[in-house]
């Protein structure tokens, strides 16, 4: 993935707790992993909608250059990254650290840069032509993180945790 964050579920405590008394085989374990990756995968989505990051901060809105130039070419509508959706429709999970985490990412080869941001510089021209903004030595893409559990990303974790070792959810 371009960019990931895991979540092991042993480092949310409520879910901790649960996960002892429950005493899952591998099976049921591997099938609980999938609901809490279906669910984390909601929740980073939701994220785009939201343009907050899992601590609750707004994301850094788009430079003026950046917003000018959507607009000169009709794409004035677009959200902060949503341009195509293909960021966020590229969100994706699998299961891991033998069957006791959740790896959440993105596969786009940007996802690192709008995860962590960055500053692009050219590899072979001094400054290079960039569309809309003329000839550029250097661009700071700034971080917008979309990846990561929130408190209440935890918290409704940790009841769907209760609902599965309840056998409520299958």
């Amino acid at each position: 993935m371009a960019a990931e964050v895991t979540v092991d579920l042993r480092e949310i405590d409520a879910v901790k707790k649960i996960l002892a008394r429950a005493a899952l085989d591998p099976d049921e374990r591997g099938r609980l992993l999938q609901s809490v990756g279906l669910l984390a995968e909601k929740q980073t989505r939701g994220r785009f909608d939201t343009r907050r990051d899992p601590d609750g901060n707004p994301w850094k809105a788009l430079s003026q250059r950046t917003a000018e130039y959507y607009v000169s070419k009709g794409m004035g509508h677009r959200s902060i990254l949503i341009g195509t959706g293909m960021l966020q429709g590229s969100i994706t999970r699998e299961v891991g650290g033998g069957g006791r985490s959740v790896l959440v990412g993105a596969t786009m080869e940007y996802a690192a840069t709008h995860q962590f941001g960055a500053t692009v510089r050219p590899r072979t021209a001094k400054a290079p032509a960039v569309p809309g903004f003329g000839m550029l030595r250097k661009a700071t893409i700034p971080a917008r993180p979309y990846l990561g559990v929130s408190r209440e990303d935890a918290e409704d974790i940790a009841a769907l945790a209760a609902a599965f070792a309840a056998g409520r959810i299958q």
